[in-house]
C-alpha cells in the first residue's frame, strides 16, 4: 500500500514537472507575441541599440525614445522606425530579421520598458539629462556631425547623450 502511494505521488510530481517545462518552452517562443506591434518595435530597438549596455543603458535609450515621441508628436514605434534615427533599423527589411534579439538576457526588461513607453508611462528623463539624441563611442570613434560643438548632458556606458532641442 505504501509503495502504491509513493508511485502515485511520483507520477503526479512528474506530470506537474512536464506541464511546468512545457509552459516554459511555449512561453519562451511567445515572448514577442504578447506585445503589440508597436511595443515589439520599441523593444527590438532597445535591444538592438543597448543590449550590451545592461539595464541602465536600455533604460536610457527608452528615455530618448519617449522624449522624441513627445517632441515629434509621433508614436514611440514611429520614432524608432524613422530613417537613420536608430542604427538597428538601417538596412532592415522587416522585423523578422531582428528576431535573434529576443534571445538576449535583457529581452524581458526591454519588453517591460517598451510597454511602459508605448502605453504613456513616464520614464524619468532626468536620468539622461533630458536628452533627445545619443551615439555610441563603441561604434563611432568621434562624435557625429550633429554633436559638433555640443556638450554632452550625460554619459552612460558607451552612450553619450545630448539635448539638442
Amino acid at each position: 500500500m505504501n509503495e502504491d502511494w509513493f508511485v502515485r505521488i511520483w507520477r503526479l510530481g512528474f506530470l506537474i514537472f512536464i506541464v511546468y517545462v512545457l509552459a516554459g518552452v511555449f512561453n519562451a517562443f511567445a515572448l514577442d507575441e504578447t506585445l503589440t506591434p508597436g511595443e515589439r518595435i520599441v523593444a527590438l530597438t532597445l535591444l538592438g541599440e543597448a543590449r550590451g549596455e545592461g539595464e541602465k543603458g536600455i533604460y536610457a535609450v527608452a528615455c530618448v525614445i519617449q522624449k522624441r515621441a513627445k517632441q515629434r508628436k509621433l508614436s514611440p514605434a514611429k520614432v524608432c522606425l524613422q530613417p537613420k534615427q536608430f542604427s538597428i533599423w538601417n538596412g532592415i527589411k522587416g522585423e523578422e530579421e531582428l528576431h535573434y534579439l529576443w534571445k538576449s538576457k535583457h529581452a524581458k526588461y526591454a519588453r517591460k520598458l517598451a510597454r511602459a513607453v508605448c502605453r504613456g508611462g513616464k520614464l524619468s528623463l532626468t536620468y539622461v539629462g533630458d536628452a533627445d539624441h545619443y551615439y555610441s563611442k563603441k561604434y563611432l570613434k568621434k562624435p557625429p556631425y550633429w554633436a559638433k560643438n555640443k556638450k554632452p548632458v550625460k554619459i552612460i556606458g558607451n552612450h553619450v547623450f545630448y539635448k539638442l532641442k
